[in-house]
């Protein structure tokens, strides 16, 4: 081999006639590195003014579930053939209607096994307007514990990050380039740091960047997005559990810990506050051990239904968990510790990570409850006939509204568009 990597050429013909000839020298050290300078700064402190509170939480609820981050999605989704060879067991779309969003969905290997794959997924770029480091940690956990909540093994996991970024080079038409750069950097850091804190590796990944465009001499960035994609192995898809509940009677119960985490959150947007309140953010020494328990709990059979909150809280999804069963619920929320010392608004909506509303059915209730030791976990009501949502916090009712209300109003937003 010459020693003058020059002298070394990638050489393509067509028919006898050269159609590239290159030196190898341009081809591997052709294009200069970037050198880039990023600079972080939080977001200002939010200058305190008055915002108008909900006449009633029910106002709230019904408006979240009005809202497009929320609202239901089915007829434009339902345009897609979601089907690969028959072998979809958890599919898009669950509930006794079928017409609720799955929190993941579960497919076979091959016909003929009971083990099988599940694929989830977590996004929330609201939170990036305050730190795109824990709006990273946010969905790499949305989509664990999704995954996990419908029978995944959490040993047994692969990701795959998706970004969508606003120009992160420093230009005069991009002046605020520094920043978006740095929160590249945080992001990235962060993806690291939590998919090493769960033992999820990521096995392939998208970066789109520069997604800015200028309209009317406006330039328009995108919001920092980070898709993050789990699939995981399923020991038993006849064990799998989607978010729906089952039977009334059952014991409805909030796993994990609650804080005001209310920053970023749809509630918020809902009320037209932004930049303001704390992002929820990931501890994954205090989730992964709630995690584990949740999937010995599948294992075992004990769970008839398992959601995990995100966007709008607790009372979102004790909402669409109602919705997708056709059945009320009955919740006290002053039942949980940690949800009674909370503003009503915080209980309800807050946005905190590592969290499952879930279901019990009483002949398992104590098995389970023992079994939960170690971990947050509390009783806050039952699965109920009456066809109503109801939940109580700080000694009164805030919401009492009807199943066929809420869904009323969650199909509503894009009929017709």
């Amino acid at each position: 081999m010459p020693d003058d990597v020059s002298l070394l050429l990638f050489e393509v013909s067509w028919e006898g006639e050269p159609i590239v000839w290159l030196p190898l020298e341009f081809l591997h050290d052709g294009l200069p590195r970037m050198r880039l300078r990023a600079r972080w700064s939080p977001p200002p402190p939010v200058v305190a003014r008055a915002h108008t509170a909900p006449a009633s939480f029910e106002e709230a609820l019904v408006g979240m579930l009005r809202s497009p981050n929320i609202a239901s999605g089915e007829e434009k989704a339902r345009h897609y053939d979601h089907e690969v060879k028959g072998l979809t067991v958890v599919k898009p779309f669950v509930g006794v209607k079928e017409d609720l969003p799955s929190d993941a969905a579960v497919f076979l290997i091959d016909h003929g096994s009971t083990e099988g794959f599940v694929l989830s997924e977590g996004i929330n770029p609201f939170y990036s307007e305050l730190d795109t480091r824990w709006m990273t940690a946010s969905v790499i956990d949305e989509a664990v514990r999704r995954a996990v909540g419908t029978g995944a093994r959490l040993d047994r996991m692969a990701g795959l990050d998706n970004y969508c970024w606003p120009d992160p080079i420093v230009s005069e038409a991009n002046p605020d380039g520094e920043h978006k750069l740095a929160q590249l950097v945080r992001s990235t850091q962060a993806l690291s740091e939590f998919c090493r804190a769960y033992g999820v590796p990521c096995i392939s990944g998208k970066d789109s960047m520069k997604n800015d465009s200028t309209m009317g001499g406006v330039r328009i960035s995108i919001p920092p997005t980070l898709l993050f994609s789990v699939i995981a192995r399923i020991d038993d898809v006849r064990r799998a559990v989607t978010m729906d509940v089952k039977t009334s009677g059952a014991r409805v119960y909030v796993l994990g810990v609650t804080r005001d985490e209310l920053g970023g959150s749809e509630y918020f947007r809902w009320r037209g506050i932004r930049g303001a309140g704390e992002v929820p953010r990931v501890d994954a020494s205090e989730t992964i051990p709630l995690y584990r328990k949740v999937q010995e709990a599948i294992a075992r059979e004990w769970l008839e239904s398992c959601h995990s909150p995100a966007m709008g809280g607790i009372g979102v999804a004790l909402a669409k968990a109602s919705m997708g069963g056709e059945l009320g619920v009955s919740i006290d929320l002053d039942r949980d510790p940690g949800l009674r010392g909370l503003a009503t608004e915080t209980a309800l909506f807050s946005e905190s990570n590592g969290r499952f509303v879930v279901t019990v059915s009483p002949g398992c209730a104590e098995a389970f409850e023992a079994h939960m030791a170690g971990v947050a976990w509390a009783c806050v009501g039952e699965v109920t006939t009456g066809r109503r949502v109801r939940i109580r916090h700080g000694g009164a009712t805030r919401i009492d509204l009807g199943v066929e209300e809420l869904k009323a109003v969650w199909k509503g937003t894009f009929d017709g568009i």
